[in-house]
């Protein structure tokens, strides 16, 4: 209570902790945030796009070894020395490579941060709102 004083000066800096619009930080975060998610949701587009591309490799793969088996079988009823399934000098069907997680590692992480700083900031507007309620009753 002794930062209370009558004597005691007070200054610009003292009437500015009581402010209690935090809206212009806020509207910025906001705005980082949807930026993130907008980055967030491009991440994972590129992860539906390569599961499904994965999914239809599968597919072709398994409707070629069908035919192959069906062949090979035809080959050895003829008589024939059946064909290899996998010829491992010459695959036929080249791997996909798999969208790299850090990006979404790192704009998952982001979003946290923003998240938190948004946290914080209402966390303390509702302190001084309860504050000014309090003094106004009073």
């Amino acid at each position: 209570m002794t930062g209370l004083e009558a004597d005691t000066p007070v200054t610009q800096c003292d009437y500015d902790r009581l402010q209690l619009s935090a809206n212009p930080f806020l509207k910025r975060n906001m705005e980082f945030l949807i930026e993130c998610m907008d980055d967030l949701s491009i991440e994972q587009q590129k992860f539906q796009f390569y599961y499904r591309n994965l999914y239809r490799q599968q597919t072709q793969q398994q409707a070629w070894l069908q035919k192959r088996r069906a062949e090979n079988m035809a080959r050895k009823a003829a008589g024939e020395e059946p064909l290899p399934e996998e010829d491992p000098l010459n695959p036929i069907f080249k791997p996909i490579p798999e969208p790299s997680r850090l990006d979404s590692f790192l704009v998952t992480n982001q979003i946290a941060n923003y998240c938190n700083q948004i946290n914080g900031v209402v966390g303390q507007s509702f302190d001084r709102l309860y504050l000014m309620k309090a003094l106004h009753e009073n």
